[in-house]
């Protein structure tokens, strides 16, 4: 059951990979002094973001924990396992991450939802046209991103 959540933002990734367009928004979240938390059903995906995380640029880092961390709530950044269909954020995180399918069931101190969905994969695609309409449904004001060819990100609604 969806509460409340102050914006949906559906990232269409086209052209750009999740390990290219997660850590900059993660960054504004933190520079927002927000906490952030990352869901994904896939364990592989979790494990190649816990790397990359650590390095995605020069000089920069992001602080985060994996999800078997015992201390993942200490921590700014939380990866998290959650099977499709099924998440639950985590009640310290004012934004919230979705990847691989990953949806959103309570959304109650969450400030944002990003959905990144990968547009050159139709099972994606289809489930992201379903948490718009669910979102819609629930009255709330989604909003769709797209990338350029130029590579920055614009809003379109």
């Amino acid at each position: 059951m969806i509460e409340t959540a102050a914006e949906i933002w559906f990232y269409h990734l086209e052209s750009a990979s999740v390990e290219e367009t997660l850590p900059p928004l993660i960054e504004k979240c933190l520079d927002r002094g927000w906490r952030a938390q990352v869901l994904s059903p896939s364990s592989e995906r979790l494990q190649a973001l816990d790397s990359h995380l650590w390095t995605w640029k020069p000089n920069s880092w992001l602080p985060h924990q994996p999800p078997e961390a015992e201390d993942s709530h200490l921590s700014p950044i939380e990866l998290g396992a959650s099977p499709v269909g099924q998440s639950e954020p985590s009640a310290r995180a004012e934004a919230v991450f979705l990847l691989d399918g990953a949806s959103w069931t309570a959304t109650e101190g969450v400030a944002r939802i990003f959905v990144l969905f990968d547009g050159r994969d139709a099972d994606n695609v289809t489930h992201a046209r379903q948490q718009w309409r669910v979102a819609k449904e629930a009255g709330l004001l989604p909003t769709y991103w797209s990338q350029g060819e130029d590579g920055r990100w614009a809003k379109n609604g």
